[in-house]
């Protein structure tokens, strides 16, 4: 089993089976379809060639008002994920998203193939503790999409003042990647956020505070999983 598969089983079994556990800001507008139950509704997952979903394509039953979530397990090479189809809209073109079911859904995740050439930047990943400047976060990090992952490294910022950096090659401008973390001390864990490369030098620098978490400067909400 590859690393990224490792990591997908992980967030997988953290997460539970369908139901969310974390929230992912306000949902868009989905039109549903009417059930036939006033108690359950159908939910039909599909994807289009180039990778695989968990939930994994099927038909299931689902309690209403049950919120999912939606996570892209796997792309194939040659493949990127693009959007989540739901309804005849398009629901969200991040790999983790959720669905608060209200009514019948047809949902399909939709990848398409990648470009053979584009202009590639690289992405440093910068993670601190900030209220324990002195502790250096242990672990790694990977972006998603790439399935590439690389060991925090320990860098003097100041006196009595640590940082742990990654540093990423390749990543395609103009383009949103999931950067998962996984914590080994301060605040064990897995943390997810997301980031989109706007040159060829991209600078992510991501805060925690060893009780709880907290975002620094990216562009997104975040989730917290806890293990």
């Amino acid at each position: 089993m590859n690393l990224k598969s490792t990591v997908g089983l992980l967030i997988v079994v953290t997460l539970g089976l369908i139901v969310a556990s974390a929230s992912f800001g306000e949902e868009p507008f989905v039109p549903w379809f009417s059930s036939t139950s006033e108690e359950y509704v159908t939910l039909k997952i599909e994807a289009t060639p180039g990778g695989l979903t968990f939930p994994l394509p099927g038909v299931y039953t689902v309690k209403r008002g049950t919120t999912i979530t939606l996570q892209v397990a796997d792309v194939y090479n040659g493949f990127e994920f693009d959007h989540w189809h739901i309804n005849f809209i398009n629901y969200s073109s991040s790999p983790f998203t959720t669905l608060t079911l209200e009514g019948d859904a047809n949902i399909t995740a939709v990848f398409v193939e990648a470009p053979t050439a584009w202009e590639a930047g690289y992405l440093i990943v910068d993670l601190a503790f900030y209220d324990k400047p002195t502790l250096a976060p242990k672990g790694f990090a990977m972006i998603w999409e790439l399935g590439v992952a690389e060991p925090l490294v320990e860098v003097p910022i100041a006196p009595n003042q640590w940082h742990s950096q990654a540093i990423f090659t390749g990543v395609r401008i103009g383009k949103t990647y999931t950067v998962v973390v996984m914590l080994e001390n301060g605040i064990k864990g897995v943390y997810i956020n997301y980031w989109t490369v706007y040159g060829k030098a991209n600078y992510m620098h991501w805060g925690f505070i060893t009780s709880y978490m907290r975002m620094g400067r990216t562009e997104t909400g975040y989730i917290y999983i806890e293990d």
